[in-house]
């Protein structure tokens, strides 16, 4: 089984939260902007670039907020979604740079209302609940798991 370590950023903005709508055959829904670790690459880089790529918007990352796994096909998923600060830059949907070729999942990015989240299909779902219990001037201390325990 490969595991595949990816990041996530948590960006709130006044009282909304950065997040990105990925489609995948019929299946639509909205999760942080993030992805992968590269080979060689700091944690922290990694969350930055993968804002960059995904919405345009540049941040700092301040501590980690919540950690999952999940298992697809062959691969165990290991998550660590990091609370970050919006710098700047106009939100823009980018391009999720291992699907070129016009198979891109990336749909949508934007400022989601914390009062509008429960609209909008999250994943994992946890994590919805937990944006919109803890965020976004909540969240707290220590890092949550949001698996089963």
């Amino acid at each position: 089984m490969e595991l595949r370590p990816r990041v996530a950023a948590i960006v709130p903005k006044l009282n909304s939260i950065l997040l990105v709508k990925h489609k995948q055959g019929n299946m639509s829904y909205w999760i942080p902007p993030g992805g992968a670790i590269e080979a060689g690459e700091r944690i922290h880089n990694a969350v930055k670039r993968e804002v960059k790529e995904e919405t345009n918007v540049d941040v700092k990352v301040i501590r980690p907020v919540y950690y999952n796994d999940f298992f697809a096909g062959t691969k165990h998923h290991l998550e660590f979604f990091f609370l970050c600060e919006y710098n700047k830059g106009e939100v823009q949907l980018g391009e999720d740079p291992e699907k070129k070729n016009g198979n891109d999942i990336l749909k949508d990015a934007r400022f989601v209302p914390v009062d509008k989240l429960q609209d909008y299909t999250i994943l994992p779902h946890e994590l919805k609940i937990r944006l919109i219990r803890d965020g976004p001037k909540s969240f707290k201390k220590e890092a949550t798991y949001l698996g089963d325990q």
